[in-house]
């Protein structure tokens, strides 16, 4: 490559000055593939992930969907409210933070201005210096401007971007009296559901605010109208949300979670007893709007003919083993413990998918029952030699149980009391015992190496649950192989083919374990109950983004399995897959559950209604 040529960083920035408002994301690519053309297989991943990652340096805001906005655009005489604590006017100042996003995150260059044009001068403090004042984050000397408009504690900043480039800013005060505080209700309401709703939809444990609210302020119809409430106080006083150093936000809890030492400026609020209640209020609020939108979508696909209406619940049946092995992976353990593809090709009709660990909760138990097995953990764990209940808490799942296989022997014989004793000659469906959980206690299924998994024989991931079962389900597998060959032949990469075949594992382990059916067999009330019910509850670490992607996996293997002849309807699978945002929905809510709260097993009986009714 010639020095002359431009790279892709430069045509972005330049194109960002070519466009006054939102544009697909597929036009800019198209633009900068004409200035430096491409012979890679995908050329547009490498632009997208320039934009995913450096977007924001580089001049664009990444709207969602597919559209992005240049940054000026999104700028440009964008209004918001500041408001100062005492501190913060004691010692005449006012934090960057306060100024976040739209100030830069990645990147600082502002010049801030007072109505009559003089400039506020920037101090980047030294917290080393013990002669300095008490404020150790940088931020813009105020002191003057304070006392020439009379500013006093309780008072606003009403801060308006005047020019994007370079950044200016104009500050004016609004006295706390003067603060039209109804004209704005609407205005952080919508704020702060937009903010929660991106939140939701993120996997990252912490997300940059400058990818949550500059999306939000870019289009918003009140951007250069009169401001509402700061976005920060409005993160800090509802209890679905954290702010984590002043600029991560996060639905999960991080409480004591610190990534600088920092003197924090929107310190989360004191946390008074009986919180927890009104965070469990909130879910409660979230899971009847939740379950309100399935009973409609259900009832809707049953005048569609699509199913009778009757809801299954084979896989209701909760065993001793299923406290168990939640009590020491979390969620419930799958059988098949999904590896993670996040590698998929851009040209699939779908979105890209990242999959990622979260956040899981224990088991749906009393609180003298969560304790018992958690002395029964402790003890287990205790008997292991030296290193062992470390190994097992570092390792994933998988591996754990490969661990504890090498020394269920030794468990056996010195904590015999601590394993149900179950009666294996009992049939299975009169029991109600979960077949598959029946199958761990199999001293040969425990002694398996599950690590050794190969694509190319996917019946190494089942269980042997039975004969039968087992036969079922290497007929399902059968048929995901040929789903597998399939994409590879229409052009799919291997990693996407392997990635979207996977993903009918777990309907295929569920069909065959609880229904002694194949995929071939499938219809919409089992797979309703797999994903609404089973999933959630007994795979482990999953996502929102991975039972999406799940949905559109089974959807394209039953259009294929119409298309070959083998099945005559497919509509229960695109009904399904018409509602992953609902399967995404109730994995987000669960991972929010508390394990100790003591609305723990109401919440979780609402979530899964009807299949806990």
């Amino acid at each position: 490559m010639s020095n002359q040529e431009p790279t892709i960083a430069s045509i972005l920035r330049v194109l960002a000055h070519e466009y006054d408002g939102p544009v697909e994301e597929r036009c800019v690519l198209d633009r900068v593939l004409e200035r430096r053309p491409s012979a890679a297989k995908n050329p547009y991943a490498t632009i997208r992930e320039r934009l995913r990652w450096d977007g924001l340096t580089l001049g664009w805001v990444r709207l969602g969907r597919g559209k992005l906005v240049p940054l000026h655009v999104a700028l440009q005489n964008l209004r918001f409210r500041c408001v100062p604590r005492a501190r913060d006017v004691i010692a005449g100042m006012l934090p960057l933070a306060h100024l976040q996003p739209f100030a830069g995150l990645r990147h600082f260059d502002l010049t801030l201005l007072d109505i009559a044009g003089t400039t506020m001068s920037f101090i980047e403090h030294d917290p080393d210096e013990t002669n300095a004042t008490a404020f150790a984050t940088p931020g813009f000397d105020l002191d003057g401007w304070y006392a020439r408009v009379g500013f006093i504690a309780g008072d606003s900043i009403v801060v308006s971007v005047t020019t994007a480039e370079p950044l200016t800013m104009r500050i004016e005060r609004e006295a706390a009296e003067d603060v039209q505080r109804l004209s704005t209700a609407n205005q952080d309401a919508e704020l702060i559901a937009a903010i929660i709703a991106r939140v939701d939809r993120s996997q990252m444990a912490l997300i940059p605010c400058d990818e949550v609210v500059l999306p939000i302020f870019a289009v918003a119809s009140w951007r250069a109208a009169y401001p509402g409430s700061p976005w920060q106080y409005l993160v800090t006083h509802d209890a679905r949300l954290q702010l984590v150093d002043d600029i991560f936000l996060t639905n999960q809890n991080h409480s004591s979670l610190r990534i600088f030492s920092s003197d924090e400026v929107f310190e989360p609020l004191p946390v008074p007893e009986g919180t927890r209640n009104a965070v469990d209020t909130a879910l409660f609020a979230e899971i009847d709007v939740l379950q309100h939108d399935l009973r409609r979508t259900r009832e809707q696909d049953a005048d569609m003919g699509l199913w009778n209406g009757q809801i299954q619940r084979a896989s209701a049946a909760y065993s001793a083993l299923d406290y168990y092995t939640e009590e020491l992976h979390g969620r419930g353990g799958s059988i098949s413990s999904l590896e993670r593809y996040d590698d998929l090709d851009d040209d699939d009709d779908e979105d890209d998918f990242g999959f990622s660990g979260s956040g899981l909760n224990g088991p749906s138990s009393s609180g003298e029952e969560f304790a018992r097995l958690q002395a029964a953990h402790n003890e287990l764990m205790s008997a292991l030699p030296p290193g062992v209940a470390e190994q097992i808490e570092a390792a994933r799942p998988e591996e754990a149980e490969v661990i504890i296989a090498q020394h269920l022997n030794m468990l056996l014989t010195k904590k015999l009391h601590l394993f149900p004793i179950l009666d294996l000659s009992v049939n299975t469906e009169d029991s109600g015992i979960d077949p598959v959980a029946e199958s761990l206690f199999d001293p040969e299924t425990w002694q398996e190496d599950v690590s050794d998994a190969d694509w190319d024989d996917p019946d190494d991931e089942m269980l042997d649950a039975d004969d039968e079962s087992a036969g079922i389900y290497a007929e399902s597998s059968d048929l995901i192989g040929q789903f597998h060959d399939y994409l590879s032949e229409v052009g799919k990469s291997g990693t996407t083919a392997r990635s979207r075949s996977r993903s009918v594992l777990v309907y295929a382990e569920f069909l065959a374990s609880y229904y002694n059916r194949t995929l071939a067999n499938g219809d919409y009330a089992t797979l309703d109950e797999c994903l609404f019910y089973y999933y959630p509850r007994r795979v482990l670490n999953t996502s929102p983004r991975q039972v999406r992607e799940i949905c559109i996996s089974i959807k394209q293997f039953y259009n294929f399995m119409k298309e070959r002849g083998v099945i005559g309807d497919d509509r229960f699978a695109h009904a399904i897959w018409r509602r992953r945002d609902q399967a995404a929905r109730v994995i987000q809510i669960y991972d929010r559950i508390v394990g100790d709260s003591p609305n723990f097993e109401l919440l979780f009986t609402r979530l899964f209604q009807p299949y806990t009714d």
